[in-house]
């Protein structure tokens, strides 16, 4: 399973804003979290499918999937423009 793909098309949905950016840029530091990113995110939807509702698993995973979220809007927002053309 290519997770670093999974990882950026679930991000392009969440994060429209940083859509092209997202679609364009390739380097070490985003691939990683992409990839992390598409791990935690099946990870967290297979948790929904079968386990009970408000299961603290649940929510650890969606604060995993959050907090790479928000590494990711980090890095893109610093990152020079020059470098998305």
């Amino acid at each position: 399973m290519d997770f670093e793909k999974i990882g950026r098309a679930r991000l392009m949905m969440r994060l429209p804003r940083h859509r092209q950016q997202l679609a364009e840029l390739r380097f070490l530091s985003l691939s990683t979290l992409l990839e992390a990113y598409g791990i935690a995110v099946i990870t967290r939807d297979e948790l929904r499918e079968h386990a009970i509702s408000g299961e603290p698993l649940i929510a650890r995973s969606e604060n995993d999937c959050q907090a790479i979220e928000d590494k990711v809007v980090r890095l893109l927002t610093n990152i020079s423009p020059r470098l998305v053309t």
